[in-house]
């Protein structure tokens, strides 16, 4: 049994605090948010979930702002975390969804995800900075964007242990389908994969027609037992089911906080289980991966090096807008998607170094709030 602190308590983070609140793992478990009310609405709402399974576990709200770095590092000293889930950003993915349909419908399909990296770099680097000041160092579970982010961090030498989500929900979803079509408890399904959040953005964004999957490379195989099936339920066509079968909008929250979860089950385990995460060690892209206290071990695909996989996942993230991520953590993002950033939003940021991250936040929020404004 172990501690926990989740660090920003919005949609994705209470949902979290809610599992692990029932997870016999976590002892103490704390919220961190900047907003009070929130803070106690969630907390009071986690506990009572986690009565219903006679869950002992202690909960506690702790208001801080983690823009403020040092305040961040003191309350993290005071807790003493052997787990940190960061869930926390200052721009949640669906607030673009808010504008007029044509212009999210542009930023979303010409400028994709990658330009709004700012909005969640910025609470994910001040929070490693604050575990350094504090000479702290946890596991660290970073579900802000980790495909793009946990590089970013890596090329600081503050890289997360590991992210979830993003091509992790694809995973649940392929053993779900596998085991559906065979017959199997999905229990008996083992999936390795090679993916990436744009993978997800994919099927969100129904890219089907325009982009073919093979420009933008995965690896999978399936096993039930000691059989590779992989052929016998096609690779694609599983990670199609998957892909479409995806929770849209907000409600893919809830398969968000149950694969960050599972992570932490993972970490307080210590036992080195198979699982598979984005961002693992600083990586851009999923992996699977062995995950224990001492970090995440990649797994790679029996015949596939880390060059090679380096390679399909670079080639992957351009679907994100994301041209390359350099190895002092400076993200340069594609011609289209800083056009498109610029010409919509006046916003001409061609790369994106990390310590200009909070500045192009603030910009970004900025001329996003005059371009609804103008909308209205």
């Amino acid at each position: 049994m172990g501690t926990v602190a989740v660090m920003g308590i919005g949609d994705l983070g209470g949902s979290v605090l809610r599992i692990l609140a029932q997870m016999p793992e976590v002892a103490r478990l704390y919220a961190l948010d900047v907003d009070e009310a929130r803070l106690a609405t969630e907390v009071a709402d986690a506990g009572a979930v986690s009565s219903y399974v006679e869950g002992r576990t202690r909960i506690e709200p702790v208001a801080v702002d983690m823009r403020n770095t040092d305040a961040l590092a003191a309350t993290l000293a005071r807790i003493q975390p052997e787990v940190v889930v960061n869930t926390a950003t200052l721009q949640s993915w669906w607030v673009i969804t808010q504008l007029p349909r044509a212009l999210w419908r542009r930023l979303e399909e010409q400028a994709r995800f990658g330009p709004w990296l700012p909005m969640h770099l910025t609470l994910a680097l001040k929070l490693m900075q604050a575990l350094r000041t504090a000479e702290l160092a946890p596991a660290v579970v970073n579900v802000a964007f980790p495909d793009a982010v946990n590089p970013a961090l890596a090329g600081l030498g503050l890289a997360p242990t590991c992210g979830a989500g993003n091509s992790d929900l694809l995973r649940a979803g392929i053993r779900w389908a596998a085991a559906r079509r065979l017959n199997v408890p999905v229990q008996d399904v083992a999936v390795s994969l090679l993916g990436h959040h744009f993978h997800v953005a994919y099927f969100w964004m129904e890219l089907e027609r325009k982009e073919s999957l093979s420009d933008h490379p995965y690896w999978l195989r399936v096993r039930v037992g000691d059989a590779d099936v992989t052929e016998e339920l096609g690779a694609e066509s599983l990670l199609v089911e998957a892909g479409r079968a995806l929770p849209r909008g907000r409600a893919i929250m809830a398969r968000t906080a149950a694969s960050a979860a599972e992570k932490v089950r993972h970490l307080l385990r210590d036992g080195g289980d198979l699982t598979h995460a984005p961002g693992p060690a600083g990586l851009a892209g999923g992996y699977d991966i062995r995950l224990s206290r001492s970090g995440a071990e990649v797994v790679l695909p029996q015949g596939v090096s880390f060059e090679q996989a380096r390679t399909m996942m670079a080639q992957t993230q351009r679907g994100d807008g994301i041209e390359s991520i350099q190895a002092d953590g400076t993200v340069v993002f594609g011609s289209a998607a800083y056009e498109t950033m610029r010409e919509v939003l006046g916003y001409d940021c061609p790369a994106l170094r990390p310590n200009e991250s909070e500045a192009r936040a603030d910009e970004l929020r900025a001329r996003l709030k005059a371009l609804s404004l103008a909308g209205e």
